[in-house]
């Protein structure tokens, strides 16, 4: 029998003969015995590549992070991972706990997504490339809900304002592309020869505000990429 686990075929009807029935008996009990240990082998493989996992449970549960003290820039490794404030992790973005989620290949380009805690969280990406972190990157949420601000929309759009502050304005985060600022000057004079007001340089990363009258202070908002 061509391609068989047994040596010897056997005619309906005729006597076979006494050595040619052990070897196929031998030959059966070998097969047996290599399957066998193939399926051993398969299982001590899978058991070995468990071994090798910082911590098996997180195979099949969420990655609740329980160890104080670790850092952020270790996780390379793809998955969802948990932090509570009582093991706020080093390198985080901001705030004491939040959920990293990982994604990519090690070898490649890793990328980390943090989602801070709260009902409008804010999101921070940052990317593994060249051997080293790249700074973390806010994708939406308010940023600061302080004097001046930002907000960050998940298109690239920003927005950003201060009031009460100097005419000379450096804005929170740069635009890379365009910006388009809108400003009230504090303080007035009657004289109407004193009352022009404008902007005397924009950039990308700031404006400044010049009048040729009373100017306290200015209240502005900037929205561009």
């Amino acid at each position: 029998m061509a391609d068989s686990m047994i040596p010897y075929s056997f005619i309906p009807g005729t006597k076979a003969k006494a050595g040619e029935v052990n070897a196929n008996f031998i030959a059966l009990a070998d097969a047996i015995e290599n399957n066998r240990q193939a399926a051993t082998g398969d299982i001590e493989e899978l058991n070995e590549t468990l071994e090798t996992k910082a911590d098996k449970t997180e195979l099949i549960t969420s990655h609740t992070v329980t160890d104080a003290g670790t850092d952020l820039n270790n996780y390379k490794t793809d998955g969802t991972y948990i932090f509570s404030s009582l093991y706020t992790p080093y390198n985080i973005p901001k705030g004491a706990s939040g959920v990293l989620i990982v994604t990519g290949l090690e070898n490649s380009a890793v990328k980390q997504i943090w989602f801070c805690d709260g009902d409008n969280p804010e999101i921070y990406t940052r990317k593994f490339e060249n051997y080293a972190w790249g700074s973390w990157y806010s994708h939406c949420g308010v940023t600061a809900y302080s004097n001046p601000g930002y907000y960050r929309l998940p298109n690239g759009l920003i927005i950003q304002w201060g009031y009460g502050v100097n005419p000379n304005v450096t804005y929170p985060i740069a635009y890379s592309t365009i910006s388009c600022p809108v400003f009230g000057k504090v303080g007035c004079d009657f004289s109407r020869e004193r009352s022009d007001t404008g902007f005397e340089k924009l950039y990308l990363t700031g404006m400044v505000v010049y009048s040729g009258g009373i100017m306290y202070s200015i209240d502005y908002i900037v929205i561009g990429f």
